[in-house]
């Protein structure tokens, strides 16, 4: 994991281990505390979120839950993932400064929750959103039942979800789920590009403005909670391994 600041953008490269800072404490505290570190620096006006191609995907997903059930304390690692993840969505719905997600290759569905948690959102070219909780006999995670609807209704949101077909980054964009396709070879520049063009936005109305669209915090807060309810290790089951990728 890479931070630094760029004209303005403070940048969170995530280059692997997304799994492991969901389970490993000390791993989800430095990226937890860069978020939070960014926010008091003033010359940092948007954070920019970027990943390492297919980090997020449907081969590391397999692994980390092939790990799990076969830890001793399988349990307690699926409760940390569970909690991880919505406190990064809380953490990001609630921030007071414009932030960037920027993904490319395969990505499952609980990051594609993670990524419409925040303002804006970028994607490579050959991105594909998978949403593997079927085979897992698992509800799905990242908040997506409650952060798709909003942003292309309860129908749609459903029969993706439940479906569970793929989505090609140029059918993201037409359902509005991100805001720009840019070149895979082009990722880096093209994404601090999209962040720049945002920087000389008023942070104080910026600010202002995102918290009136907190009022749903509460609500997003319950839903955690069903959600955590829901997804227990005694519900999960290994596909075979030809499904899994």
């Amino acid at each position: 994991m890479d931070s630094y600041i760029d004209s303005g953008v403070g940048v969170i490269h995530l280059k692997d281990k997304i799994f492991e800072m969901a389970t490993n404490l000390s791993l989800k505290a430095a990226l937890f505390e860069k978020i939070r570190l960014a926010r008091e620096i003033p010359e940092v006006r948007v954070l920019l979120v970027m990943n390492d191609e297919s980090i997020l995907g449907k081969e590391k997903y397999a692994q980390f839950w092939r790990n799990t059930v076969e830890a001793r304390d399988g349990n307690q690692q699926t409760s940390r993932q569970v909690n991880a993840l919505a406190q990064y969505i809380e953490m990001m719905c609630g921030y007071d400064k414009i932030v960037v997600s920027a993904v490319r290759g395969s990505v499952v569905g609980a990051f594609l929750g993670a990524i419409l948690s925040t303002d804006f959102r970028v994607v490579s070219e050959d991105t594909v959103f998978s949403f593997p909780h079927m085979q897992y006999g698992m509800p799905p995670q990242g908040a997506l039942a409650f952060l798709l609807p909003r942003y292309i209704g309860i129908a749609k949101s459903k029969s993706i979800l439940l479906r569970a077909e793929p989505i090609l980054a140029s059918q993201a964009l037409d359902l509005g789920l991100v805001d720009s396709v840019v070149p895979s070879a082009d990722f880096k520049r093209s994404c601090l590009e999209f962040a720049g063009k945002l920087t000389n936005l008023p942070t104080e109305v910026i600010g202002m403005t995102k918290r009136l669209f907190e009022c749903s915090m509460k609500e997003l807060h319950t839903y955690f909670e069903l959600e955590a309810e829901l997804v227990g290790l005694h519900k999960v089951k290994l596909p075979p391994e030809k499904d899994r990728l």
